[in-house]
């Protein structure tokens, strides 16, 4: 079974398992089908019903509302939030089953009841590639967690948001998980940060805790709403300018820099126009903008091998971090490569022979911690492909809500910001770099996790343990 179509499984599972919950048996395969309805098809149209079991994915006690990867999923008829409509989707068009809208709770759900949080994460459009591991994620913990009997004997619900790289649609996905489905918080909400910064003030204005996300946009820094998973994007750059520096095989350093987001534009400034780089240690010698669309960057290599570049630096997203190796390696140029979190995924060590990454949760790969086996267990349950550092960042942003969750006085909104204020210097079982949170968004110290590759593997030189400075 390829892997799109056992999370679509999954998700017609977990829809059937909340009826399973509520008389504390197991549906049979049969119960799930007939309570399931169907499931939807890229174009929207129904499918049938699968005919078997979907190789060892379990029902879920509590589990419910899992966005497919398009179409919807039908549970019988009728419309959203009456128990027989049709489970959300990525695309963002449909509604929630079999959960009641609480007005009297908004967010936290009725007593007893699924606590339902939502997620807007590009996980399409122009630079995803490997953005659909964020809710593949948070679908594993929503998993493992309703198994276990939810959070304080609730369910957890989740309904995931894809704007595809539309700010405008970013907005209008966030505000309808607030108004119509009332979430108590937004979580993992990865992808551009035109995206976030399009429903920041939004989710500010109704107090709204989001928790875990884009660590690229500075929101998560100054907003008294916005928690982050991540240590600062300013202790991210430098931090990765440090560890090529620490760790490199020379000093003399380049970048190539996207055009189509300030992310890209931002490292730029801070590695060179400010000094990170030399600061760092290194000697910063060749800068150049690219685009992600380009056919090809001979130019661009050709001209960072004559400036003498020993470590490369690429902003840019995964695909084009791929291509860009490839045009420099037909040029005989092979550099040292600095990549982000984000385009650190599991391949790119066969793509790249050599690369230092700084990492913003635990590494996705060459820790056995308790906190790292548990995601290891749930995501190896559920997907066939390795997850990448997009997948783990997701989990420790769940991680993070459900903690919040456990030590909160209420199910609230306000409830979970007052208990997320609490938390000081906090690693969240070695997910994290110490994390503190307060009305002025998150204060985190000087750290990133280290990764290197290397003859076509990833490591953790350093396990779980941040490097500091």
């Amino acid at each position: 079974m390829t892997h799109r179509r056992r999370r679509r499984v999954l998700a017609l599972v977990a829809a059937a398992s909340l009826v399973a919950a509520s008389c504390g048996t197991r549906l049979s395969h049969d119960d799930i089908v007939r309570a399931g309805g169907s499931t939807g098809t890229s174009n929207g149209q129904a499918a049938p019903a699968p005919s078997a079991p979907a190789d060892g994915v379990p029902g879920v006690p509590g589990e419910t509302g899992l966005a497919n990867e398009s179409g919807t999923a039908g549970t019988g008829s009728g419309t959203a939030d009456t128990g027989s409509g049709t489970a959300g989707t990525e695309s963002g068009t449909a509604g929630t089953t079999a959960v009641t809208s609480a007005t009297d709770r908004p967010g936290g759900g009725t007593p007893g009841g699924p606590i339902v949080i939502g997620s807007v994460a590009d996980s399409s459009g122009l630079g995803s590639a490997g953005y659909d591991q964020v809710g593949d994620a948070l679908r594993a913990w929503a998993a493992v967690t309703n198994a276990k009997g939810g959070i304080d004997g609730r369910p957890v619900k989740v309904i995931i948001k894809d704007p595809g790289g539309d700010a405008a649609k970013a907005r209008s996905q966030a505000q309808e998980l607030v108004e119509k489905h009332k979430v108590v918080a937004l979580v993992a909400n990865d992808g551009w940060t035109s995206s976030v910064n399009a429903w920041k003030d939004y989710a500010e204005k109704k107090k709204v805790p989001a928790i875990g996300g884009n660590c690229y946009a500075t929101v998560w820094e100054t907003s008294p709403t916005f928690f982050s998973q991540c240590p600062s994007f300013d202790a991210q750059l430098y931090g990765s300018v440090f560890l090529a520096a620490k760790h490199g095989q020379g000093t003399k350093f380049g970048g190539l820099f996207c055009s189509e987001d300030a992310v890209c534009t931002t490292a730029k400034d801070r590695w060179f126009g400010q000094g990170y780089a030399k600061r760092a240690g290194l000697d910063p010698v060749y800068q150049a903008d690219v685009s992600l669309s380009q056919p090809d960057y001979t130019s661009e290599c050709i001209q960072a091998r004559n400036a003498g570049v020993e470590i490369l630096a690429l902003a840019t997203d995964s695909a084009t971090t791929k291509r860009i190796a490839s045009s420099c390696r037909r040029q005989n140029f092979t550099p040292e490569y600095l990549i982000s979190t984000s385009v650190a995924e599991p391949d790119q060590a066969k793509f790249i022979d050599e690369i230092i990454s700084a990492q913003q949760a635990i590494p996705f790969s060459g820790t056995s911690t308790p906190a790292y086996q548990e995601f290891a267990a749930a995501w190896e349950k559920h997907y066939q492909e390795p997850p990448n550092p997009l997948a783990v960042n997701s989990w420790a942003a769940a991680k993070i809500f459900e903690k919040a969750v456990r030590s909160a006085k209420e199910i609230t909104r306000s409830g979970l910001i007052d208990a997320l204020y609490r938390f000081k210097k906090e690693r969240f079982g070695g997910l994290t770099v110490p994390l503190s949170y307060g009305p002025k968004g998150t204060d985190s110290v000087d750290c990133v996790f280290y990764m290197k590759a290397s003859g076509g593997n990833w490591s953790a030189p350093q396990g779980d343990r941040p490097v500091c400075w």
